[in-house]
């Protein structure tokens, strides 16, 4: 299939205004959560993912759910065992690897959070047409 200058200049013109969204709304989050929390946006997002699977998962699935890479996840989940936010234990099925998992306290800072993130995702997008646009939102949201 072959496309037209104008048909791909669309298609830039598209990931040109999700990757000004993506960053509004990284710049903004990455602010809030460090402020009130202490928590990084990869963090948030690593926790969200623990906090889906409900219970033990895999460490190294992590970065594969999450949109970071392996050693990304690894620092992150190190300091998050060090807070006393997330647990390991040796994999059962595989004695290289790690099972990870939200401590009782990692659970209440994320439900923290996610109210923190809904808020500022509502600010980033009532102030910006572009993430209204990307995100897929109205106006009058």
């Amino acid at each position: 299939m072959t496309r037209n200058v104008t048909e791909t200049a669309a298609l830039t013109d598209r990931w040109v205004a999700v990757t000004r969204a993506c960053a509004q709304i990284n710049q903004a989050a990455e602010r809030v959560l460090a402020e009130r929390h202490g928590l990084c946006a990869s963090a948030f997002e690593i926790m969200d993912v623990m906090a889906r699977a409900d219970d033990w998962i895999r460490a190294g699935e992590l970065s594969s759910r999450a949109s970071r890479s392996q050693p990304q996840v690894s620092r992150l989940v190190a300091q998050m065992v060090g807070a006393g936010y997330v647990e390991r234990k040796p994999c059962s099925s595989d004695r290289r690897g790690f099972d990870v998992r939200l401590t009782a306290s990692g659970r209440e800072l994320f439900s923290q959070s996610v109210v923190t993130m809904e808020t500022v995702l509502s600010e980033v997008a009532e102030s910006s047409a572009e993430v209204r646009d990307v995100m897929g939102l109205t106006a009058d949201r």
